[in-house]
């Protein structure tokens, strides 16, 4: 147990000193590229090109954010699942390379890099290549629109805040199974094959309820803007898509009013739960926060079989099909794949965090700030004081904006939950056999979120959610 402590305490130091490397060198290629050079184009003078040059650094900023992001955060995630599953089955993990193991999956990308590249004879060489260009592609302008919504729709992300953004996520999502089918038939190899055709049928199967757990948040938003989704979600847990999206707010807005000693707390109340209908209101608002608890488990699930993750990895599944669809792969090429696979980990629970656990915003609601601080006021204003002292140097060097800043630390503190519940999961359960993946997606998945959109269409219907 001491031991297993002392692992757990280097896993934390470890994690946060990823993090601050992760999301330093993304904070610094974004500052440089987004403000310093723009600054300095518009020092130089009027001219029109070097305006024109400072706009396109600006607009160039988001893929720089991605291109810096995504193999600086494949490497920690790789660390992460193996010092995870280390934790859980109580051993060492990777703690050679570097202080504790630190620089183990740096060492692991360059070994990766510097290996021979080889195709086997009898595959057809252009798809062979292109098929893993194919697969890690839409990581890239995939997650475009989700950068507004995590930054808190910062001005330097502001232009990939689509007001489709859901709907282009979803369609970028159904890009990597054709490179899974098409690197398990070019590789003229019969365990790719099977690989690539079982990924093929778990992408068709769960295609159809995790879309339709996205669908049923749209329509409880109104809205296809991940953004927009992301805002309604403002004040707390009790706003969080999740619980209804809004079908709490009136208990969030009354207990605000009894914690400011407000005499129209009864009044609200009775205004977003009327008296004379609270029977089919209570029956409503249940529904409808059981319904999306639901969904979010419904999408956790789907997601974890879009990306392969266990227990549906079928298409790679070791014990019977060698490495499945990536078995001829080796080098660059495997890399990719490797580096698109736990990226779009990423992406998907990046998704399930903003739209249905509130995204950037304080997951404590005002009322429970209200009553920790109502009798410890150093403590907030401590904070307005430093907030106050530091404003003019922020402002000045434009060095962070403190509502991109708190968007982006609630962002981690969520995803990586996910990230890591994803990891507890690998390290617990058994894998499926593929009939019981297939039934479970067809007959159990796929009827009960028709269900669920249907419920949430009813009870948003009955209690006319503001949202």
């Amino acid at each position: 147990m001491l031991a297993n402590s002392a692992e757990l305490f280097k896993f934390t130091r470890l994690t946060l000193i990823w993090l601050t490397i992760i999301f330093g060198s993304v904070w610094g290629a974004c500052f440089v590229v987004g403000v310093l050079i723009p600054t300095l184009l518009l020092h130089l003078g009027e001219n029109e090109i070097f305006a024109l040059l400072a706009q396109i650094c600006q607009y160039l900023t988001p893929v720089i954010a991605i291109l810096v992001f995504i193999p600086i955060n494949a490497m920690f995630m790789v660390l992460v699942e193996r010092r995870g599953l280390a934790l859980f089955t109580v051993r060492m993990g990777p703690n050679r390379v570097g202080p504790d193991g630190l620089l183990q999956t740096a060492a692991d990308a360059v070994k990766l890099l510097f290996k021979e590249d080889i195709i086997p004879t009898g595959a057809d060489a252009w798809l062979f290549t292109l098929a893993p260009i194919i697969f890690f592609a839409p990581s890239i302008f995939g997650s475009i629109p989700l950068l507004a919504a995590i930054t808190g729709n910062n001005d330097l992300f502001a232009i990939t805040n689509l007001p489709t953004g859901i709907f282009f996520i979803i369609a970028a999502s159904s890009v990597p199974v054709v490179g899974i089918v098409m690197g398990g038939w070019a590789s003229n190899n019969k365990y790719s094959l099977v690989g690539g055709l079982r990924s093929a049928a778990q992408a068709i199967s769960y295609e159809i309820p995790l879309v339709l757990s996205l669908v049923t948040i749209c329509y409880l938003n109104q809205s296809l803007n991940v953004v927009e989704i992301a805002s309604r979600q403002t004040g707390g847990f009790l706003n969080w898509n999740i619980f209804g999206g809004g079908a709490l707010n009136g208990l969030d807005k009354y207990f605000n009013a009894l914690i400011n000693g407000s005499s129209n707390a009864n009044d609200i109340l009775q205004a977003y739960y009327p008296s004379n209908q609270w029977i089919l209101t209570v029956i409503a608002i249940a529904g409808l926060v059981v319904s999306t608890i639901i969904a979010f488990f419904m999408y956790i699930t789907a997601a974890c079989a879009e990306v392969n993750r266990i227990p549906f990895d079928l298409p790679e599944a070791e014990s019977e099909l060698v490495s499945g669809y990536n078995t001829e792969y080796s080098g660059i090429k495997f890399a990719i794949f490797f580096l698109a696979e736990f990226t779009n980990l990423f992406i998907v629970s990046s998704i399930a965090t903003i739209m249905f656990l509130g995204a950037g915003n304080n997951p404590i609601p005002q009322f429970l700030i209200d009553y920790l601080f109502k009798n410890v006021t150093f403590i907030p204003q401590t904070i307005n004081a430093i907030t106050q002292a530091l404003s003019p140097l922020i402002n000045q060097i434009h060095l962070i904006n403190p509502i991109t800043f708190w968007s982006v630390v609630w962002m981690i503190v969520k995803t990586y939950s996910l990230v890591f519940f994803a990891v507890l999961v690998r390290g617990t359960l058994p894998r499926f056999k593929i009939d019981q993946l297939m039934d479970f997606g067809w007959k159990r998945l796929i009827p009960l979120s028709l269900l669920v959109f249907f419920i949430v269409i009813f009870a948003k219907g009955v209690i006319n959610t503001n949202v």
